[in-house]
Parts: structure tokens; C-alpha cells; sequence
């Protein structure tokens, strides 16, 4: 059996030692989730290197062609490494990853908002609902997971709410 079945992190700035005892894919099980998700391009993953992000153990690796030459990055869930999120940019990798799970990161700019919603669909995402809406022309997106309003709301509609990067909301309130 290949299994990991604990490991140690170390918070390079503080020095803190964090021991994670659960289970979780090899470094090579994680490689090969990694290049699963890209097969149809035939790239090859580096060595991953596990992190820990928001308390959770993630490896990240670069994606190479056959020359090479890094052309994608990816982040495997060390735990559940069916789980795999791929971009071009390691930013565009952690806004992703930010966005799978409601997260803020650090670097990321909030902006408060308030409006009349009016063109209001919806439609499923990797198994997430999402509402599309337009405020004076512009178009905002907010998963359901972040307001139980959200099934019922409605064009015409005044709501609040904190805006996050690619116009998803972060928060969401009906006035």
C-alpha cells in the first residue's frame, strides 16, 4: 500500500512546525492527477511541492510539454486528489481555487456595491448554481451558497453586496 499517512509542514517565515495526521495521495499520485487533467495536451507534471492553503494541504506543480517548458500550473487536494484545478498563471490558479471555495485572498480587492438587479438567469457551474444579473449594464455574478435569498430573488430588486474579483460576489443581501 502507498499511502501517506501524516506529514509535516513548516511556516518558512515563523518557523512553526504544523504535524497533518490524516491520510493523503502520494507526491506521484498527485502528479498523476495532475497530468489526468490535461491528458488531451500530454503534459507532464514537476515534482509537486505540498502547501498549506486556508488549513489545507494542497500540492502545487508545474505542467510541462514535450519541451519542456512550463505552460500550466496545477493545485491537487492532498486529501481528495480527484480534485485537481489547472490554469496558465499561478494568480489565475489561486483565484480559482479561491473562488471553488469561497475564499478571500490576501491580494484581492473588495468593492461594496449597491443596485437594482435586472436580467437576472442562472445556471449550473462544475455543480454550483450561479446567478448572472446586471446593475446599470454591467454583469455580476454570485453562487448560491452565499445567500439563501438568492433562489427567490427577483428583477427589480434592491440588493447590497461586496464585489470580488471577475465580478463574483462575495456577499449578498436583498434590501
Amino acid at each position: 500500500d502507498e499511502s501517506n499517512l501524516g506529514f509535516i509542514l513548516e511556516n518558512m517565515r515563523t518557523g512553526e512546525i504544523t504535524k497533518y495526521n490524516l491520510a493523503s495521495a502520494t507526491e506521484e499520485s498527485a502528479r498523476a492527477s495532475a497530468e489526468g487533467a490535461v491528458q488531451e495536451k500530454a503534459y507532464k507534471a514537476t515534482f509537486p511541492i505540498l502547501v498549506n492553503l486556508n488549513d489545507k494541504p494542497l500540492y502545487i506543480m508545474g505542467l510541462k510539454d514535450n519541451a519542456g517548458l512550463v505552460k500550466e500550473y496545477a493545485l491537487v487536494d492532498a486529501v481528495e486528489y480527484q480534485n485537481v484545478i489547472v490554469a496558465t498563471t499561478v494568480d489565475e490558479l489561486l483565484s480559482k481555487y479561491a473562488n471553488k471555495n469561497d475564499l478571500e485572498l490576501d491580494n484581492e480587492t473588495v468593492e461594496n456595491i449597491k443596485g437594482i438587479v435586472s436580467d437576472l438567469k442562472s445556471a449550473v457551474i462544475k455543480g454550483d448554481t450561479v446567478y448572472f444579473f446586471k446593475v446599470d449594464g454591467k454583469i455580476y455574478k454570485v453562487k448560491a451558497s452565499v445567500s439563501d435569498d438568492l433562489p427567490y430573488l427577483e428583477n427589480g430588486q434592491s440588493f447590497e453586496g461586496q464585489v470580488g474579483k471577475d465580478n463574483y460576489l462575495k456577499t449578498f443581501k436583498v434590501q
